[in-house]
């Protein structure tokens, strides 16, 4: 595998890392340090599990819906990326839209890049953010059954100035109960490093039995590329 060509599509958890509302964040805790005599290094880790680039399961907005763990190995490879450029002004929901011509039948992993990402140190991150509209759940469910997962580079689904609206957004792609399959949903994406079509996807999410969601190691290949042996 030639140099750089596997990317990183999630953030590192950090005491930086934003938080959705501007809630509880990272927490490092030493417990024994080699500095101070001890044997080695170690350390307690405290954070919400929706904290970072996480993943949201159907289970996170409805009641007895598939959590993390319900979903096999395999779900999580993805051989058909596609990252698409949207709209990234405050507040702004990206629906169908924005997508039209953009996404192909066989995309299973559909990345939207909108660059609000540049703010992510920034109070606007979490208080303005662009968010995705009401009807795009629906939309991909019917017209690209293909798509397991939506991914986007914003702190949440939710757009802090559209709250009711983010709730319908999270119900349109997670509802088990509606028409097609749910699409799960990874935010605050790390998109603004991809110059390079993407030809492979691997998520690796934090394996917590029966979790609503949490964070996740997202990995690229770029489409020039081989895979790791």
């Amino acid at each position: 595998m030639r140099k750089g060509s596997a990317v990183w599509l999630s953030h590192e958890l950090s005491v930086e890392t934003p938080s959705y509302g501007g809630g509880d964040g990272f927490v490092f805790e030493p417990l024994t340090r080699v500095v101070a005599g001890d044997t080695a290094n170690t350390a307690k880790y405290s954070f919400p599990n929706h904290l970072g680039t996480h993943i949201d399961a159907p289970l996170h907005f409805v009641s007895g819906a598939p959590s993390l763990t319900d979903y096999r190995p395999g779900f999580w490879i993805f051989d058909n990326p596609r990252i698409v450029d949207v709209p990234g002004a405050a507040g702004y929901l990206v629906g169908p839209d924005d997508l039209v011509g953009k996404v192909r039948k066989d995309t299973d992993i559909l990345l939207l890049r909108t660059g609000y990402e540049k703010f992510r140190a920034e109070e606007r991150y979490w208080k303005e953010n662009p968010g995705v509209h009401p009807t795009l759940g629906g939309w991909l469910r019917a017209e690209f059954p293909a798509v397991r997962v939506v991914g986007i580079d914003v702190i949440s689904v939710t757009s802090r100035l559209h709250r009711p609206e983010g709730r319908e957004a999270h119900l349109g792609l997670l509802d088990p109960s509606r028409p097609g399959r749910p699409v799960l949903a990874i935010e605050d994406m790390a998109l603004a490093g991809v110059r390079e079509p993407l030809n492979r996807v691997w998520v690796a999410p934090l394996m917590v039995r029966g979790s609503d969601g949490g964070p996740c190691s997202v990995l690229g290949f770029l489409s020039n590329a081989c895979e790791p042996k």
